[in-house]
């Protein structure tokens, strides 16, 4: 019998996890509307954000200073 390193069992189980996961959150209805839902928060917040202007940041920008 093989004996199996802690960390591998563990990073097995991790990638065991992960493809359930997935599987879950693409195979239900809940999973979905859940993905959609994180979808639409951050299409949201990236459209509510205020925009800064790089050219502020420029040392080398003379009319910025």
């Amino acid at each position: 019998m093989q004996i199996i390193p802690f960390h591998r069992f563990f990073q097995m189980s991790g990638i065991i996890a992960a493809i359930l996961l997935a599987l879950l959150l693409f195979g239900t209805a809940t999973g979905r509307n859940t993905l959609a839902w994180i979808y639409l928060q951050s299409t949201e917040a990236i459209t509510n954000t205020p925009h800064i202007s790089l050219d502020r940041l420029d040392p080398t920008c003379p009319q910025c200073m």
